[in-house]
């Protein structure tokens, strides 16, 4: 290895510097490796291996942070922390938490081998003994693998089995998500894990979902035999989430997107299961070439050229929000979710003047008006826009953070005499 270094680096370079090494451990390989728990890895099955991996490198960083295996921490450096940072989640789709040492295509069980990439930081002057010292953490390594319970590494095997089989089974279930009893989805956000789908569960207080009664949780049945219980979101229903502000609405649309993911024991979200054919409509701007926007728009605001059904411009947010709403419903994409902290409003309740003046048709009236155009399900988060609460086929309402059952008729009556009141008050006697 020093050889090869001197060669690459130069003599001056490799002893005067700090050094960064990334190298690959083997464990069959080792000589004093133990039979026991080679003959454990062949027995786990490989559908959930990516789960036991997992948690022997999350083993390995709770050893660290107790000042062992400093190499492979920078002797836990700030400038290092993605090295020995937890991460609760096995696998996930997006391209975040790269830096982060996890479950990937480079550490992973097959068969009998533990295959793990290691990063080593070396301090300046140390160099020289390198060589010596990545053979004796080789060791050390093992020696440490080899203690870990194989009934530890046998949980998450099972545990990162059952999520996949359930979200397989939604749609046999005429399901879109599932979300479990007893989830915790407030997260821990720290300088590494900034993104909700790799942060870690919330320290200190973290309140569990519990489905209200009135919603009649459903049981399933996982991989393993055990049954749990849980809300389950419905093929092509509108979902409402309500509530003031800070209960907690954005965590848990979060947490169902998260879903998507398999997660460790201990995460909060093992149970949130998600069909990983789903999308997000969101305001923003973007530039059109010839999209469809048909669904919501009658006409088209001046600057922008095209029709309705062939646009070229720049879009608005609203025009923008059209756009990947009904790109989703053409692609049958099962579940949309909409926050309407991020969405353009005037594109999903009424308005008289944006009636007026745009011609935009809202989510809310297509649901009342037009509902067979909506293939998708919908999960939307709102607090303030009364008419698409309205336009819900159920709903839950969240107060101190917990969930309570949201009578949508109620609401309608109720509703509908709040308008009746205001109509007196916005034209006094003319009704």
């Amino acid at each position: 290895m020093i050889l090869k270094l001197k060669k690459k680096y130069g003599e001056d370079f490799l002893y005067h510097h700090s050094i960064s090494i990334k190298t690959t451990v083997d464990m069959k390989l080792q000589r004093e490796a133990i039979r026991s728990l080679k003959k454990g890895l062949i027995n786990l099955n490989k559908k959930g291996l990516e789960g036991s991996t997992a948690r022997i490198i999350e083993c390995i960083k709770e050893e660290i942070k107790k000042k062992k295996f400093p190499e492979l921490s920078g002797s836990l450096g700030k400038r290092y922390t993605a090295l020995f940072e937890p991460i609760t989640v096995i696998n996930s789709d997006l391209n975040i938490g790269s830096d982060l040492w996890r479950a990937d295509k480079y550490n992973f069980i097959t068969n009998n081998e533990i295959h793990l990439l290691l990063r080593m930081i070396f301090k300046e002057g140390a160099p020289k003994i390198m060589a010596k010292r990545i053979d004796e953490l080789s060791y050390e390594l093992n020696d440490f693998i080899q203690k870990i319970p194989y009934k530890i590494l046998e949980k998450e095997n099972i545990n990162t089995i059952n999520q996949k089989d359930l979200r397989n089974r939604l749609k046999e279930l005429g399901l879109v998500s599932f979300i479990g009893d007893n989830s915790k989805p407030a997260r821990s956000y720290t300088n590494v894990r900034r993104h909700y789908r790799i942060a870690g569960p919330k320290k200190g207080v973290n309140i569990p979902f519990e489905t209200p009664e009135e919603l009649n949780p459903i049981e399933v049945e996982l991989y393993d035999g055990n049954i749990i219980t849980g809300l389950g979101i419905k093929e092509k229903e509108i979902f409402i989430i309500t509530g003031r502000n800070a209960q907690g609405k954005t965590t848990l649309i979060e947490a169902i997107d998260s879903g998507q993911d398999d997660h460790l024991i201990g995460d909060g979200r093992e149970y949130i299961i998600t069909t990983k054919n789903l999308s997000k409509a969101t305001t923003g701007c973007m530039q059109m070439y010839g999209n469809d926007i048909s669904l919501f728009f009658e006409k088209l605001p001046k600057g922008i050229k095209g029709t309705p059904k062939d646009v070229h411009g720049t879009a608005s947010g609203s025009m923008t929000m059209a756009y990947q709403i009904q790109k989703a419903l053409s692609t049958d994409v099962d579940l949309i979710l909409i926050d309407e902290d991020n969405s353009a409003v005037n594109l999903l309740v009424s308005g008289l003047l944006s009636n007026w003046f745009e011609g935009v048709k809202p989510l809310s009236e297509i649901i009342m008006n037009e509902r067979e155009k909506l293939s998708s399900a919908f999960i939307i988060i709102t607090s303030s826009l009364d008419l698409l609460t309205a336009s819900g086929d159920r709903g839950i309402y969240l107060e101190d953070h917990e969930a309570k059952y949201l009578d949508i008729d109620k609401f309608k009556r109720e509703l509908s005499n709040y308008y009746l009141k205001l109509s007196n008050k916005v034209y006094p006697n003319k009704f």
